[in-house]
């Protein structure tokens, strides 16, 4: 298999206008918003899509005490060969649908929508980021990078809870082909497209509290000021922060999650491990500290930092 990433997520929601408003203040590009749908882009073109909760064409959610939550995540593949794998393998299983564009659709056996597509993502051009260390300046009578807000490369990574973890872990490593990176055993999982170098495009979460949903959706950012500059904006536009600004131990990235309308949260990610077939699965420990090296609880308050500069 030879499966490429996240090309597209689509939600249920409840509130149309507070999602788009989000996704704007978030730093996605919108592509097209009217009264009943809306799409926003990264700048590879992966794209999220919005509909209200009771759009017919919606697959079901899993979680019905949750109203507002995606539906469906589509990933990349290589070619058409491909997809006739991937539905020979999903067919011998259980339902799919091949729609009139020729993607396949079916869901995982805990009932999360999934969809594969020929890949139609676009390579990124890298940003410059210029640091200076002792001994090695990047960056000479020139000021550092200082950002208004926002504007996500990729979508990388989408987290479920789950209450049978390796059920689900067995259906993505050995049905659809996907690979383990990491694990934090008996709790969860981080597994990558078999021909991705994210750390992972998938978590699949046990929290034990028999929870079966939707938890959150990630974006990688070109650099730590971006993701400083793009959580400060979100703060100041009312968004609540999940938890962040911080590190993750596992994947190395630095993180901000923020509480989304659209359900769970959405992720600002920089610096993320980079990897390939010759990637050694480690066991962490299920701690707090193998989650966050360090974090903040509940943002930095950048609404209040002008005030505070003032009165200092």
């Amino acid at each position: 298999m030879h499966h490429t990433g996240i090309e597209k997520v689509i939600y249920g929601v409840e509130d149309l206008d507070g999602a788009k408003k989000f996704w704007r203040d978030f730093g996605l590009t919108s592509v097209s918003e009217d009264n009943s749908h809306a799409v926003f882009a990264a700048q590879n073109n992966a794209t999220i899509e919005i509909y209200p909760t009771d759009d017919p064409t919606l697959p079901p959610p899993v979680a019905t005490n949750t109203k507002s939550t995606v539906r469906e995540v589509t990933f990349g593949v290589r070619s058409t060969d491909d997809l006739t794998t991937l539905k020979a393998n999903l067919s011998a299983l259980g339902e799919v649908v091949e729609d009139k564009d020729g993607v396949i659709h079916a869901a995982d056996p805990l009932g999360f929508g999934f969809a594969f597509r020929v890949a139609q993502c676009e390579p990124i051009k890298p940003p410059s980021v210029e640091t200076n260390v002792p001994g090695n300046i990047k960056r000479l009578n020139q000021r550092g990078q200082k950002f208004d807000q926002a504007s996500p490369l990729i979508m990388s990574h989408i987290v479920y809870m789950t209450d049978d973890l390796e059920t689900q872990k067995d259906f993505y490593v050995d049905v659809l082909g996907f690979k383990l990176t990491d694990s934090y055993p008996g709790r969860g999982y981080f597994v990558r497209c078999a021909d991705a170098n994210n750390h992972h495009n998938v978590f699949l979460l046990d929290p034990g509290q028999g929870k079966r949903g939707f938890h959150h959706l990630a974006f990688e950012l070109g650099s730590i000021h971006e993701l400083f500059g793009g959580g400060n904006n979100m703060t100041r536009n009312g968004w609540e922060t999940m938890i962040g600004p911080g590190r993750h131990p596992v994947s190395s990235c630095y993180f901000w999650y923020f509480k989304n309308p659209c359900g769970g949260a959405a992720e600002y990610d920089f610096d993320s491990d980079v990897v390939d077939d010759n990637w050694q699965p480690q066991e962490w420990d299920s701690t707090p500290e193998n989650f966050a090296e360090w974090s903040l609880g509940e943002g930095m308050g950048a609404s209040l930092l002008p005030d505070a500069i003032q009165e200092g």
